[in-house]
């Protein structure tokens, strides 16, 4: 048993000397989607992507997220922080790129628009994507990314601002209609 656990023990040693702790580290970037749970056809949303740089050298970052199909992307690098590198909108795929190198425990914060078709069929739609990049010159290394990865297309839902403005325009006619009859009966 004692035999069983010296060789435990120096096989991790070797296997932390052979392989930089960086590295190991490197896999553990873990990119999160954030998106709202309903949207309506024709609206446009937010969608962010999280992860925290790994290990120190972090470097050609790129992250790759492709909403439903036919709905439309819109980018800008200084939307993601750190400022992107290079962004390309191509349809419903976003791509955003860092160069480096960055920090250990540096936020990355990618930030890009949505558009749903305004003729969007009610239902559940997918996103789908992941974060590639290098530690040094190690790598490459793939994160999927986690959180949230479904959004659900509604119908309207109750009154909208229009139809509010319209009540109120409406009622307001009437109240001064009935005040300038009852004026001039007296």
């Amino acid at each position: 048993m004692r035999l069983l656990s010296l060789l435990i023990v120096i096989l991790a040693l070797m296997a932390v000397t052979v392989v930089p702790l960086g590295v190991v580290l490197a896999q553990e970037a873990s990119p999160g989607r954030v998106l709202p749970d309903a949207v309506q056809g024709g609206e446009t949303f937010d969608v962010i992507v999280n992860f925290t740089a790994p290990a120190d050298n972090f470097n050609a970052i790129g992250l790759t997220d492709l909403c439903p199909d036919g709905w439309n992307v819109t980018l800008d690098e200084t939307w993601s922080t750190p400022n992107a590198g290079f962004v390309n909108a191509v349809g419903n795929k976003a791509e955003i790129m860092w160069f480096g190198p960055y920090e250990s425990g540096t936020t990355f914060s990618a930030l890009y628009k949505v558009t749903v078709p305004d003729d969007a069929s009610l239902g559940i739609y997918v996103f789908s994507g992941s974060v590639e990049y290098y530690v040094g010159e190690e790598g490459p290394f793939v994160g999927n990314i986690t959180g949230g990865f479904q959004i659900e297309v509604v119908g309207a839902g109750g009154i909208g601002l229009w139809w509010i403005v319209t009540i109120v325009v409406v009622v307001a006619i009437i109240v001064v209609a009935v005040l300038v009859v009852r004026r001039r009966g007296t």
